[in-house]
């Protein structure tokens, strides 16, 4: 139980953190890290963006079954 609860909260926050790397990740943008980012520095935040995304959520959803599996 304590590992699907520890699953599904880091789980989450990595989700939450990439969701909002990949939501401010803009060329055009100046307020984030202190300067401008280069087309290509953005798309790499943006893919790194979804992949934390994705690698969060699947985290979630297993600590989820993992509780209720361990019920």
């Amino acid at each position: 139980m304590k590992l699907g609860i520890f699953l599904l909260i880091f789980g989450m926050i990595l989700a939450g953190a990439g969701v909002a790397v990949w939501m401010y990740a803009d060329p055009n943008v100046s307020f984030w890290l202190g300067g401008r980012f280069s087309v290509d520095e953005a798309r790499m935040l943006e893919a790194g963006g979804i992949g934390a995304a994705i690698l969060g959520g699947g985290l979630a959803v297993g600590g989820i079954v993992r509780m209720i599996a361990k019920r």
